[in-house]
């Protein structure tokens, strides 16, 4: 199967977004003519699932599962997300990838807080048996208001890779990306997260990552949300291609505390 590579140093690239990103520090703060949004909960979790079933000249299932668990300490900001995906044809396992992330935040000041992450995943599908990353650095807060927020990160890290197939990668790596969330209404959001990867020891190595969810509350706790991932190795397993999607309808389960 062909691997799609593209030309340029995406490294130049991360350390000119990088620089960009430094210079938020000095620059004054985003001005903004809209409230700024209340304090979120001390804790608060989700679970969703989905599930698609087809029956007839053949049978189809398609699982979709995750969970996600906040807790915010004083100046801290602790996160847990697992992610199953896991899909059968006529019994016979067609796809499975199974995520875990792990990320502590110490806000530093307003605009800027450092982070520490943790992250699992494993898809013998795309030819991983399984990859264990660290990453540490800074997040710079762009745009915080009721209606909207933008985040922006930068860090270095190492990386562990067990491959099915070729050389396994261990290395240093550097990363950057961004959080933005709209909300349009009192039940309707709009989340996008963009995720770049890069190995030093391999320039064209590199991973992008992004997901876009649109979340509808249907009560106070359930929500329906469509969300679509596209994840891209730019040097992938051999015999495996370098490109996944994953786009699925949940339905959501969202647990917070009362505010007295």
């Amino acid at each position: 199967m062909q691997t799609t590579k593209t030309s340029g140093s995406p490294l130049l690239v991360a350390l000119v977004v990088l620089g960009a990103l430094l210079g938020n520090l000095f620059a004054p703060c985003v001005a903004s003519a809209q409230n700024p949004p209340p304090p979120p909960p001390k804790h608060e979790g989700s679970a969703e699932l989905a599930f698609v079933g087809t029956t007839g000249n053949s049978k189809e299932t398609t699982l979709s599962a995750g969970a996600e668990y906040i807790t915010r300490p004083t100046n801290w900001l602790i996160k847990n997300r697992f992610q199953l995906v896991r899909g059968e044809t006529d019994d016979l396992l067609t796809t499975e990838s199974w995520l875990y992330g792990f990320r502590a935040e110490r806000i530093i000041n307003a605009r800027v807080s450092a982070f520490g992450e943790y992250a699992y995943f494993r898809d013998q599908f795309a030819g991983i048996d399984s990859r264990n990353g660290v990453t540490g650095g800074l997040m710079f807060t762009v745009v915080k208001t009721d209606k909207q927020t933008l985040t922006t990160d930068a860090g270095l890290g190492y990386l562990d890779e067990q491959r099915l197939a070729g050389e396994n990668v261990s290395s240093g790596t550097y990363s950057g990306g961004f959080a933005y969330k709209l909300k349009f209404s009192e039940t309707a959001e709009l989340t996008d997260e963009l995720r770049l990867l890069g190995i030093f020891d391999n320039s064209n190595d590199w991973r992008v990552a992004n997901t876009i969810a649109l979340t509808a509350k249907l009560t106070t706790i359930f929500s329906m949300k469509f969300s679509s991932t596209v994840r891209h190795l730019n040097f992938p397993t051999p015999g495996f291609t370098g490109t996944d999607t994953v786009t699925s309808v949940a339905f959501v389960a969202a647990f917070k505390p009362r505010t007295k």
